[in-house]
Formats: C-alpha cells, sequence, structure tokens
C-alpha cells in the first residue's frame, strides 16, 4: 500500500500534467474562437497558471509533511478551485479543460481512503454548477460581440444539457475509479496476505530510501516497532544492531549475508534491485531468511539419531542382561531355600534380599523394554465406557487395595469418542491407576477416582477433545519435582522403576494428546490428559498455523 507521501508525490506530479493540457486548452480555446477575450482575461489566466505552478512547486517541495489522508484531500481541492477559475476563462462548461475535473476524479479514488472519493465528483459538480450559473447570468470574461456570434455559451438548454452530460460522466468516472481501486486494494491485499504468510522477512523500499512495504515476519526478525511503512529507512534501521541490514539496503546490489541477529538467531539477508515491466528501478527489496529453525531441526534430528542408537544398544544390552538375570535369582531362591532349611537365618535373609533386588531390576528391564519397543499407535474412534468398566472390574479384584478404598469410575453422558489406540489407553490408565493406588497405602479414607468428560475448543489442543482424569487424595508430590516425574528413571517410590510416568507421556504424546499434572503435597495428585476426538489435529493446526 503506498504511503501518503508517496501518494502526495504522485498527485504534484499529476498537477504538472494539469498545468500543461490546462495550457494546451487556453491555446485552443483562443484560437478556435479567433477573438480576444475581455481586456485582461488571457493575461489573468496566464497569471493563474503561473500562480498554481508555483503553488505547486511548494507543495511538492513540502511533500514530507504530507502524513495524513485530509492533507491529500486539501491538494486535490486546491486542483478544484483553480481548475474552476481556468473553466471559467475559457468558455465554461464549454471549455475543452473541462476533462481536467475527470483526472482530478478518477485520482481522488486512488489516493484516498473511505468513501471520500464519493465527495470529489460532488465538488467537481459544484464547479461545474458554478460555472453554469455565472454564464446563464451573463457573468463572463467574453465581450459582448462575441456572446452575440456565440450564443451557445449563454444558451440556458444547452448549457443545462451539457452541465446535466457532465455531472453524470463526472460521476461515471468515480463509479469506473472506485471499481478500479477496489480490484487494486484487493489485489495489494492478496499480496500482502501471501508475503505475510511467507516464512520469510520482506522489507520493500522506494528510490527515496522510504520503506514502501515490511510484513509481519521482517518485523518480528528485525524487531523493529510497527508503522515502519512510510519511514526512511534510515529511521527504521537506526539500531545500532541493524547496521548490517541497513548497510546492504544502501550498498552495491545484488548482495547476499549471514547475519546473527538477536535472540542467537541465524539470518541470512538477500538484497535485490526491483524492477518494474519496462526495467525500471523501482526500489528495493531485503529478503530475510531464518535459518535458525533449520538448525535447530538438524540438531534436534542428529540428537534423535545418537539417542537411537543409544537406545537400540541400550535395548539389546538389557535383553542380554535378562536372561543371567534370571538364573541369578533361581540361583538366590535356591541358596535362600537351602540356608533356610540348614538353620542359617542370616545367609536366608541375604538370600532372600537378592530375591528381592533381583525382582526389581527384572522389573527395571521389563518397563525399559517396553518403553524402547514402544509401537506407534494404531488409533481409531474409541469408545471410553467399556474401558472404564473393564478397569473397574480390574481395580476391585486386587488384593493390595487399601483398607476403605472408595472407587469412581464414570464417563459423562455424551463423552464422544476419543482417537486413540485402545491397547495403548488401558495401558496409560492402567499405570496412572497404579500410581494412585501406591500413593493411598497410609491415607486414613482413600478415594481414587477416574473421570472423562468432552471440553470445548478452549482446551489445551485447541480442538474438540475429551479429558480423562485419575485423582487421589494420596501424599502428593512437592512442586520441585512436577518437572521431572516424568523423567525416565526418576521416581518417588522405593520400589518404583521410574519408568511408568515416563510411558505414559511418550504414549500420550503419540496420541496428539496433552498431559498436565495437578498435585499438592498431603491433598492429593490429578493426572489430566487431554485426547482428540477427531485424527490429525497436530497436522491441522500446523496447517492453520498454530503450535
Amino acid at each position: 500500500m503506498l504511503t501518503p507521501i508517496s501518494q502526495a508525490r504522485q498527485v504534484g506530479l499529476l498537477r504538472l500534467l494539469l498545468l500543461a493540457l490546462a495550457l494546451a486548452a487556453l491555446f485552443v480555446a483562443t484560437d478556435q474562437r479567433q477573438v480576444d477575450l475581455a481586456p485582461g482575461s488571457i493575461e489573468a489566466l496566464r497569471w493563474l497558471l503561473v500562480g498554481v505552478s508555483g503553488v505547486s512547486a511548494i507543495l511538492v517541495a513540502t511533500v514530507g509533511w504530507a502524513r495524513w489522508p485530509w492533507q491529500l484531500a486539501l491538494h486535490l481541492v486546491f486542483d478544484l478551485l483553480w481548475i474552476g477559475l481556468f473553466i471559467f476563462g475559457t468558455g465554461g462548461i464549454a471549455s475543452p479543460a473541462v476533462m481536467l475535473l475527470f483526472a482530478v476524479v478518477l485520482v481522488a479514488n486512488l489516493v484516498l481512503p473511505g468513501t471520500a472519493p464519493f465527495v470529489m465528483p460532488a465538488l467537481a459538480s459544484l464547479v461545474m454548477a458554478g460555472n453554469a450559473s455565472l454564464y446563464l447570468a451573463g457573468h463572463t470574461p467574453f465581450p459582448d460581440a462575441y456572446l452575440v456570434s456565440s450564443p451557445h455559451l449563454v444558451a440556458t438548454n444547452r448549457t443545462l444539457g451539457h452541465l446535466g452530460l457532465q455531472v453524470g460522466g463526472l460521476f461515471l468516472v468515480d463509479l469506473l475509479g472506485q471499481l478500479l481501486t477496489r480490484r487494486l486494494r484487493e489485489q495489494r491485499s492478496f499480496t500482502g496476505g501471501l508475503l505475510d504468510q511467507l516464512g520469510e522477512g520482506v522489507l520493500a523500499v522506494d528510490r527515496t530510501g522510504v520503506v514502501a512495504y515490511v510484513n509481519a515476519e521482517a518485523v518480528r526478525l528485525l524487531s523493529i516497532p510497527d508503522g515502519a511503512q512510510g519511514r526512511l529507512v534510515r529511521t527504521v534501521l537506526a539500531d545500532p544492531r541493524l547496521a548490517l541490514p541497513l548497510a546492504l539496503l544502501l550498498g552495491p546490489v545484488p548482495v547476499l549475508e549471514r547475519w546473527d541477529g538477536d535472540g542467537h538467531r541465524r539470518l541470512v539477508l538477500r538484497v535485490t534491485e526491483l524492477r518494474g515491466r519496462g526495467g525500471a528501478v523501482l526500489g528495493r527489496t531485503l529478503l530475510i531468511a531464518d535459518e535458525t529453525r533449520l538448525r535447530i531441526l538438524e540438531e534436534d534430528a542428529s540428537r534423535a539419531e545418537h539417542l537411537a542408537a543409544l537406545g537400540g544398544m541400550a535395548a539389546g544390552i538389557a535383553h542380554e542382561v535378562r536372561n543371567p538375570l534370571t538364573s541369578l535369582r533361581g540361583c538366590a531362591q535356591e541358596l535362600a531355600e537351602i540356608a533356610g532349611r540348614s538353620g542359617q537365618a542370616d545367609a536366608a535373609a541375604l538370600a532372600t534380599i537378592m530375591v528381592g533386588e533381583a525382582d526389581r531390576l527384572e522389573r527395571i528391564v521389563s518397563d525399559f523394554l517396553t518403553l524402547s519397543r514402544l509401537r506407534r499407535p494404531e488409533r481409531s474412534g474409541v469408545e471410553l465406557s467399556p474401558i472404564m468398566a473393564d478397569l473397574d472390574v480390574l481395580v476391585r479384584a486386587r488384593q493390595d487395595l487399601p483398607a476403605g478404598l472408595a472407587v469412581d469410575f464414570s464417563v459423562a453422558p455424551g463423552c464422544p469418542r476419543v482417537y486413540a489406540d485402545p491397547d495403548q489407553l488401558r495401558q496409560v490408565l492402567g499405570n496412572l491407576i497404579g500410581n494412585a493406588i501406591d500413593a493411598l497405602l497410609h491415607v486414613p479414607v482413600p478415594r481414587l477416582a477416574c473421570h472423562a468428560a468432552p471440553v470445548p475448543e478452549d482446551n489445551p489442543l485447541g480442538e474438540p477433545a475429551v479429558l480423562i482424569e485419575v485423582s487421589d487424595n494420596g501424599c502428593g508430590i512437592p512442586p520441585e519435582l512436577h518437572a521431572r516425574v516424568f523423567t525416565p528413571f526418576f521416581s518417588t517410590k522405593a520400589k518404583g522403576t521410574g519408568l511408568g510416568l515416563s510411558l505414559v507421556s511418550r504414549i500420550v504424546a503419540e496420541h496428539d494428546g496433552h498431559l498436565e499434572l495437578v498435585s499438592t503435597p498431603g491433598q492429593g495428585t490429578s493426572i489430566r490428559i487431554h485426547l482428540p476426538v477427531h485424527s490429525q489435529t497436530r497436522e491441522y493446526r500446523r496447517a492453520l498455523g498454530r503450535s
């Protein structure tokens, strides 16, 4: 979109063209009539053009003051006034200079915003009506002898007919101009919107060094304030940290440079000339590409490859450890039995400890292998009511439940299906319920609840989802440990492997879900899981530009 300064400059150039046309119209008018105007009229018209030329020069020199649309409107009103005087001196509405009014009306559509352009044909019509009224009243710059030989200049019907045609023509030009302007603005909006959606920043300056366009990405990458459009690029990039982009814009082109911007960004700056269809240089463009994301992705990919290699190696080691571990446990159990039969209480106790530790290592190995071999979820629409009913039966059948445990499993009426792998969903809920039961072992009045209900779209997923919440009134988790409980091998339980919640976190992430821990020491813990109702929500959000 052109700035008021650029538009004022264009209006000034148009005024020079209007003056040239006015001078030509003066010659045509005097030549066609083959008679001198009233004494002093020709001189007055010449001085009018000289005065307008002087004012035009002043307006061009002070074009930098044109910051607001109303200033452009004053420019155009000035043009209407002097053109109206010129038309009066060259034949009224029969003057060939009438075409200058049409040019002003057309330009008003291009530079004035909103409904303001509609006012210009109305003002131009008033100018025409004023000229017609003066001529019909006998106030003309021509001698009476010429009016007798050219009665059409003051003929009522002819004058009113010309006036109606010209007023209609003015509004028709205004309508066509509005249609043209709307099309141009739609094209600019489309182009601007397209540039704003690019992953690259774009900053364009005209030949005078004024910022003609800057998109949101350029504002973000360069950390420049809003409202840069229409200002000198030296002012916009005046910050010493932006010395390189400014130097590239003002130096020889084309040029390509890499630059470390703010926030540890690695940017690629490319400056090229902006040329019109005829090859004329219109300005320059600065394109800014952010390599930071690519670098982060490359580092993440490299880290993922290393982790995958380490995970594969660790899984192999765990598998190989499992076999001798089974043998060691069997030997320890046999030694415990032998020592017990022999009356060696200390040896039997030590052997029993070895069996217990072997069992714990077996759980760690099993959980680790489960985590390392976790398959991609086979997702489909899953009804939660049957899963909740099965879990309720399994929990109530356990032999290690705290005394007096109150269990509540429920699914809200109308709860939609979740898009999930049913087996992995059972695994997640089973782990969370097992952790909750462990936290309730020493609670006087233990309570365990597992609820599922639909939630509106203002949830963390930003899409239709179901909230599944597993809560207890157990011992709780200290706030400083909230960020660590999902880390592999971290556990607050003496016999925990530290892999259960890590497995839960990974499965929820694979389902494009959201996991949240709410816990207060001494009051209990609540694990909230948001799962999507529809498929491909993550890809859908990315397509919409969401995180």
